[in-house]
């Protein structure tokens, strides 16, 4: 298999799904010593960013041609844009992540979040009070429509006094605010714990295409963990026998360059992946913040997967591993990881 080697700035193409010249002027509009792939500018957007990251894993009702159902993403310092590839994709993450109220002193979704502007081919997301930016994008004004209204037709009580985003479209609800005191205020323990770890889910929505542009994956989801350090389970199923395999997504996020301050802890399965149907890494930083626990599987269309859908997806799978590859042989010999 071929290995290809672009210049790091072009890698970010690997990494967001964009094309050369989206990357190219990108790049040019960030400050001198910016890397690459920004990092968020402030703690509210780092935060909101690795909720979004979650919702897009935990909330998957639906294959998608991508393994997230977005197709690119455009990260800048002060925000992000989304490109979402799909209708019905795009009302399960409005339906998910715009506040509900559920009930007592409970909100379902991201209290604050709101629907500010809308744009030809884009709805623009942000926290009030804050200088928080997400962007969903890819569809039409009309098709952003039809998601809102079928985003509500899912809600059970499509009541406009449980809609927190769209009965106070400027203001936080009480609700809201009682949410935010009880469950998410600087004296709940876990609160702080996913604060402190929010980089990891941050960084992960910022190189979200890496799933599909290094990988064979086909399909992802995770949820978020507990414990005295923020845990994000990433589970990803692989094309069996065909295109790169999930070592890449690791090698990819190793990089020192465009990657992430992980490095591999433990590694369980064979480092043969033409013989192995899973293969489970464990990846931590050096203060201990976070952990990304990567559980790989590879896998065949299952019975829900739309026949045409699988053809879409095998003739967009990569053909060549990331550059600088290792093999999974030497990725799990370094850093002290073994089979476990």
């Amino acid at each position: 298999m071929s290995v290809m080697r672009p210049s790091a700035d072009l890698l970010r193409c690997y990494y967001t799904g964009e094309s050369v010249q989206q990357v190219q002027r990108a790049i040019g509009l960030l400050k001198p010593g910016t890397p690459p792939i920004p990092t968020a500018a402030s703690f509210d957007q780092q935060f909101l960013e690795a909720r979004v990251f979650v919702n897009l894993l935990e909330f998957r009702n639906c294959y998608t041609h991508y393994p997230l159902g977005i197709a690119a993403v455009n990260p800048e310092p002060n925000g992000i844009t989304l490109q979402v590839e799909s209708e019905e994709r795009a009302a399960e993450i409005l339906l998910n992540l715009l506040p509900t109220y559920v009930s007592d002193q409970e909100v379902h979704g991201v209290p604050g979040l709101r629907i500010t502007r809308r744009e030809l081919t884009a709805v623009e997301l942000r926290v009030l009070g804050t200088s928080t930016r997400l962007r969903l994008a890819g569809l039409p004004a009309t098709v952003w429509r039809k998601a809102v209204a079928r985003m509500i037709s899912k809600w059970i009580d499509p009541t406009p006094a449980f809609l927190c985003w769209k009965s106070s479209p400027r203001a936080w609800t009480e609700a809201e605010s009682a949410h935010r005191a009880r469950w998410e205020g600087p004296d709940d323990e876990f609160t702080q714990i996913q604060r402190r770890g929010a980089w990891l889910g941050s960084g992960m929505l910022r190189r979200a295409a890496l799933l599909h542009r290094v990988s064979n994956t086909f399909f992802a989801d995770g949820y978020q963990g507990g414990g005295e350090t923020a845990v994000l389970v990433l589970r990803t199923s692989h094309v069996r026998g065909q295109g790169p395999g999930p070592h890449n997504i690791v090698n990819a996020l190793a990089h020192p360059v465009l990657g992430l301050p992980l490095r591999v802890k433990r590694f369980r399965g064979d480092t043969d992946e033409k013989h192995s149907a899973e293969q489970h890494f464990i990846l931590g930083d050096a203060g201990k913040t976070a952990v990304l626990d990567l559980r790989t599987e590879s896998a065949g269309p299952g019975s829900r997967l739309d026949p045409e859908l699988w053809q879409d997806i095998l003739r967009r799978l990569p053909t060549s591993e990331f550059t600088e590859s290792l093999p999974l042989g030497v990725l799990a010999g370094l850093w002290g990881a073994g089979k476990a």
